[in-house]
């Protein structure tokens, strides 16, 4: 049977103790205050999109296709060019946080217990696209600065870069013998203490116009390469050197589902990526979620003081939470 390398990749990642579950959560649309029915699926076998509409079609919703890539396609001299630039990424990378043990293995608790999440009003959701829209900047780079910010100044030494995981959907522009199958690539973004809204604008769209996301495709597929041991050693010797990213964010975009409900959506997080960020707007109303590692030793209440931080940026509101507190 043919490896499908990019689905190898998180199958390695759990082989070395990691939870690779996607999360998802569903409000019905008539109350705010019942508790979200939560969903998980292997990242091995969906990405964020195509877990998506699994649950939705599983609920009897209609989703008939799934979000494509626009306005771009796989040639062979983008790729060498995303390539290119994606390279650095093959080094070992060293994060600086406050308190961190990666000997601590992953979580498996319930993820009521381990994620927090916000549900914001179909006004908040308006506000922030408008804010977004004011200063120039996609939703997205809204989002992720803000998020850098809290990051930053709650787990991170405040003088140091962070690097964030932008997952990147290529479906239409790839193929693969699944719907379901991992159609993902992405960005690595490297961000200065120092950087500004329209900075950080411009370094994401820099790495659109290389085909940074090509080059990575490529490298997703390294495994073929190194061969399935070899992929688990490699991830071994790595958290050995204290090889890691600040996290990932992911926004799975706007959707538009009837008698669907409100819907939660969070990324699956490692030691490699050990905070997980996710978004998604369904039925006009966007959700927000944050997911620490067990490698933090914070807990739930230290992640709902982040995503509090987080939303109260984006909302141009201030933390009233004292910084013992909101940090554990």
């Amino acid at each position: 049977m043919k490896t499908d390398w990019v689905a190898e990749v998180f199958s390695a990642m759990r082989d070395c103790g990691e939870n690779i579950s996607i999360v998802y959560g569903r409000k019905p649309m008539a109350s705010d205050k019942a508790e979200p029915t939560w969903f998980e699926l292997p990242h091995d076998q969906y990405d964020g999109m195509s877990g998506l509409a699994a649950v939705l079609r599983r609920l009897g919703c209609r989703i008939e296709r799934l979000p494509v890539l626009q306005g771009d396609r796989f040639t062979f001299l983008r790729a060498l060019r995303g390539l290119y630039a994606a390279l650095p990424l093959l080094g070992n990378k060293q994060r600086h946080w406050q308190r961190f043990d990666g000997t601590r293995n992953a979580e498996f608790a319930p993820v009521g217990e381990r994620m927090a999440w916000d549900l914001f009003t179909e006004g908040e959701t308006r506000e922030i696209v408008l804010e977004a829209r004011a200063a120039g900047v996609t939703v997205n780079t809204y989002l992720l600065f803000h998020l850098d910010a809290v990051i930053g100044a709650g787990l991170t030494r405040p003088d140091t870069c962070r690097l964030w995981m932008i997952p990147v959907n290529l479906r239409g522009a790839v193929r693969r013998d699944r719907e379901a199958a991992p159609h993902m690539s992405f960005w690595a973004v490297d961000l200065d203490p120092n950087v500004s809204l329209a900075g950080l604008q411009a370094q994401i769209s820099r790495l659109k116009q290389r085909a940074y996301h090509w080059g990575t495709w490529i490298l997703l597929h390294a495994g073929a390469l190194l061969g399935i041991e070899g992929m688990r050693r490699d991830i071994r010797r790595r958290e050995k050197k204290n090889h890691g990213w600040t996290g990932i964010f992911s926004n799975l975009g706007v959707w538009e589902v009837p008698d669907a409900g409100h819907w939660i959506f969070g990324p699956a997080i490692s030691r490699v990526h050990p905070v997980g960020a996710g978004c998604i707007t369904m039925n006009g109303r966007m959700a927000l979620t944050l997911q620490l590692h067990a490698a933090f030793g914070a807990g739930s209440p230290t992640a709902q003081a982040l995503l509090r931080d987080w939303k109260n940026a984006c909302l141009q509101q201030h933390s009233t939470l004292p910084q013992a507190v909101a940090y554990g």
